[in-house]
């Protein structure tokens, strides 16, 4: 892997951002993340975000924790690529 984990992590919350067309002010709003973690994150200059932070991203963003680090930037471009809600696991 040609990038480190960080520029992965940006690059794949930056494209799926945009893929369900939502801005970082709405991310940060939805997770009660802080803009500037959330801006951190998205340029690849957080290197240490909390495991329980990854996941209100991921559950913001509607896919998994792990895909967020897939270095295989090609499925966060889609609307559909995965539906992870955690409310929705309890209904």
């Amino acid at each position: 892997m040609a990038d480190s984990l960080s520029e992965v992590f940006a690059t794949n919350v930056r494209t799926r951002l945009a893929a369900i067309q939502m801005s970082k002010r709405e991310l940060a709003s939805k997770t009660n993340v802080s803009r500037n973690t959330i801006n951190s994150a998205c340029t690849g200059q957080a290197k240490m975000i909390k495991f329980e932070t990854i996941s209100q991203i991921a559950q913001a963003l509607r896919c998994s924790p792990q895909q967020l680090f897939d270095d295989d930037h090609n499925w966060a471009l889609y609307k559909w690529a995965n539906d992870y809600r955690k409310e929705d696991e309890h209904d």
